[in-house]
Parts: structure tokens; C-alpha cells; sequence
């Protein structure tokens, strides 16, 4: 996971004022730091909005648009928000872009597992969901605000990419009240902008595997603000006869991508970006084909940490 290092940002003759509030959702709790002085109302409109999205988006809402669509978008086509439809449609063009390895309807093979199970799902239970993965199965109509599934059964979860973007509108708020210096952290994923008076926010991922030890130093250069996600299978897992699964479910075999121990993805472009590939990156079991077209197109930094054999490796540029 990426953690805040206040140690490193500090000064004695630093006495820039900074504030932090917190609240749960979406399963965990959404951390918010900033300098200046302390706005409730500011604070206020950020934990609304992030319970709208929660009510709005989450795939255990019975009542989301999301829960909605999964019940009733096969038989008709089913009216949305113009932001949901442009999720969803980032949703599928990131899955396109990640050759499947990122996909919003995973949750057809994904289901199967649980911490429940008393076995792993077999290869003919996956097999009969094949036809209800992939993001061909969806037609999504922003223009007309709508969206409908074109297979009976398909089943869409937006968690893979809820989180970033539920960071990005937080950020946004953060700006549009002219808060330039701040972090949104949402269960592990991050949007750092700017500074903490003389000095920058610095990030730390850390080594999942021993205590206290940081694998790496992330500082925002300047003003500029990062996305930064990491994911893995040390932290949500299941165990089954001795054997450790992954939360994280590779759409296309649908089976837990249990080589990637952790992934850290930069993106100077939005959390939602850092999230969505940070999901990717690890279903497709480190894949450095896929990794590196991936880094070249959106010019990000990525970390993984593999695990079996622990090895570290880095991609993209790094100025930092």
C-alpha cells in the first residue's frame, strides 16, 4: 500500500496549518488533508458528494443505478446520469486498452469466488460464464443517456474503477474552492496536489512483506498533482487447503491473478487512470508486454513486486 510520510514533510519552522477529516465509504474510509485554514462546508460538500456515488454507482446498493442496470438493462434499455454513462464508457475503452485484463463485467466469473466458498469455482462453472464477460456485452449510449446489456445475464461492478473516480471529483471540489495543496485518500488510492508549505507531500510504497521497509519515495514535482493506486493480493485474499487466492480475478481465465504481490501505478493525469490500471496491471499477472504498452501510451510510472520470487521492477520515466 502507499503511505503519507509526515516525518519527511516537516519542518520545525514550517508552520503551514493542516487540516484532515475522515468518513467511511464504499467499505472504507476516505481521508481528506489540506492546508489552510480549516473549511467545514468545504468538507461538508465532499463527504455528500461521496455518498451520492456510493448510492448512486455501488454494485451493493439494491437501489444504484448500477444494481438497476444489472437487474433490468438486458430487457430494456435503462436511463443514466451523463457522468455514470461516461464512466462506463471509460470503463470500457480502459478494458480495450488493457487487452481484458481490465473489465467492468468481470463479476460474471468473479462471483464464483468468495470467502464462503468450500472450493474453487471448477473450469466447467467458468467456462459457462465466458459469454457474459467482456465489455462487447455492453452498449453504452451517452448521447441519449442510456445503456443496455446485450446478453441476458451479464453483470456490471464498477469497483475496479469507483474509487479513482470518487478521488478525482473530491479533488475537483478540493480546486473549484480554490485549494490548490492537498491529499484525498481512499482506501490505499490517492490524488496528492501541490505542496505542505516549503516542502513537498512525499509518499511511500511499502514492502508488504516486511514491516517498516519502504520500496520507493514518491514526491510530486512543482504544483503538479499525481494519481497513485496500488494494488495486490497481500492485504484481500482467501485461503483454500493451504493455497492463498487473490481478490483480484483475471476476466479472462477467471481465476485469482496470484502472481503480482503488489502494483503501484503513477498517473499525472487522474486517480481514476492510477486505479483502473493498477486492476489491470494485476490481473494480468505482470504481463511486461502489456505493462510496457501501457506505460508508453499514458506515459505513467509503475511498480511491481511479484511474488513468489520477490522481484521489484520499475517502468516508465522517473524524475522524481
Amino acid at each position: 500500500s502507499v503511505v503519507l510520510l509526515f516525518s519527511f514533510s516537516c519542518r520545525k519552522h514550517d508552520q503551514t496549518k493542516v487540516n484532515s477529516f475522515s468518513f467511511e465509504g464504499m467499505g472504507t474510509v476516505l481521508n481528506v488533508i489540506y492546508t489552510g485554514e480549516k473549511d467545514s462546508v468545504l468538507e461538508e460538500k465532499i463527504k455528500a458528494d461521496a455518498e451520492k456515488m456510493e448510492r448512486e454507482i455501488s454494485y451493493f446498493k439494491e437501489d444504484s443505478y448500477v444494481s438497476i442496470m444489472n437487474r433490468d438493462a438486458f430487457e430494456k434499455s435503462i436511463n443514466i446520469p451523463d457522468y455514470l454513462c461516461q464512466l462506463i464508457s471509460a470503463g470500457i475503452e480502459i478494458g480495450k486498452i488493457s487487452d481484458g485484463k481490465f473489465d467492468i463485467t468481470y463479476k460474471g466469473k468473479g462471483q464464483l469466488w468468495s470467502k464462503d466458498m468450500a472450493r474453487p469455482p471448477s473450469k466447467e462453472e467458468l467456462d459457462k460464464l465466458n459469454d457474459l464477460v467482456g465489455t462487447d456485452n455492453i452498449a453504452a449510449d451517452c448521447e441519449n443517456g442510456s445503456v443496455r446489456y446485450l446478453k441476458e445475464g451479464v453483470i456490471v461492478d464498477l469497483g475496479g474503477i469507483a474509487k479513482g473516480y470518487v478521488i478525482d471529483r473530491a479533488g475537483k471540489i478540493m480546486k473549484e474552492k480554490g485549494r490548490k495543496d492537498f491529499i484525498i485518500n481512499y482506501g490505499g488510492d490517492m490524488l496528492v496536489c501541490g505542496r505542505r508549505g516549503d516542502r513537498a507531500w512525499k509518499i511511500a510504497v511499502k514492502d508488504p512483506d516486511s514491516a517498516g521497509r519502504i520500496r520507493k519515495k514518491i514526491v510530486p514535482e512543482n504544483d503538479e498533482c499525481l494519481g497513485i493506486a496500488t494494488s495486490g493480493n497481500y492485504e484481500r485474499f482467501i485461503v483454500h487447503e493451504g493455497e492463498v487466492f487473490s481478490h483480484i480475478i483475471d476476466p479472462l481465465s477467471g481465476f485469482p491473478a496470484n502472481r503480482s504481490r503488489s502494483v503501484t501505478v503513477i498517473s499525472r493525469k487522474s486517480a481514476l487512470e492510477a486505479d483502473a490500471f493498477a486492476t489491470a496491471v494485476s490481473a494480468s499477472e505482470l504481463d511486461e508486454e502489456l505493462i510496457k504498452k501501457i506505460v508508453d501510451k499514458f506515459s505513467l510510472k509503475i511498480y511491481t513486486l511479484s511474488d513468489r520470487d520477490s522481484v521489484w521492477k520499475e517502468y516508465g520515466t522517473d524524475n522524481r
